[in-house]
């Protein structure tokens, strides 16, 4: 069990940059991945953010367009700019931050009288939620069998505006097959091949 544990979180490591579009993944997949992205905890178990469930195609290459700003070195060294060809998955997750304005009535309620310090404290708390979301899907997907990426170098006003959201995106997340043939650092679209990057040794105390 532990092994299997192990793997999955290892698995959930690694960036899926392409995937394979001619399977489907089955509803049942997606509910228990909803579940895992609204399930998590949170600050005070506060709504921080909005989740869009995506797997229209038109829609999903519309916002892989609204996604660049990465840079990767081709086989010469050369950095050379692209897009994050992880958005373009079979199923795409897109959490929308709420603002102190748009949360529930406990969430407006508790920064009714926040200053400059608590604002703070609530982007704090509302980063945390989304990380805290994006890292039990990842997991939760690596355990159902697929592989996943995610995203946070993209045109935010863009794809509100595209999309029609209240707020802006704060992650995008692709899930879905990993694609046998190729490797899973070759980019959809250009065929360029991210480098990889060792896990750099996270320090752990026991007290």
């Amino acid at each position: 069990m532990y092994t299997d544990i192990k793997k999955a979180v290892l698995k959930s490591q690694h960036c899926q940059r392409n995937f394979d579009l001619s399977q489907e993944v089955p509803a049942d997949d997606i509910e228990i991945l909803v579940h895992a992205a609204t399930n998590c905890p949170s600050k005070q178990n506060i709504a921080f953010y909005k989740l869009h469930v995506i797997t229209d195609r038109q829609t999903i290459e519309k916002l892989h367009e609204l996604s660049p700003g990465t840079h990767a070195a081709d086989k010469n060294g050369i950095l050379v700019p692209t897009t994050n060809s992880q958005v373009l998955a079979n199923v795409l997750f897109l959490y929308e931050e709420l603002t102190l304005n748009s949360l529930s009535e406990k969430g407006v309620k508790k920064w009714a009288t926040a200053d400059e310090s608590d604002i703070e404290v609530f982007k704090r708390d509302r980063a945390t939620a989304i990380g805290i979301a994006s890292g039990y899907v990842n997991l939760t997907a690596s355990i159902l069998g697929y592989n996943t990426g995610c995203c946070q170098c993209f045109l935010k006003d863009e794809i509100r505006d595209y999309l029609g959201l209240e707020n802006g995106p704060a992650m995008m997340q692709g899930i879905g097959f990993k694609d046998e043939t190729r490797n899973r650092r070759l980019h959809e679209k250009s065929g360029l091949v991210f480098p990889t990057r060792k896990k750099e040794t996270i320090e752990v105390s026991y007290i």
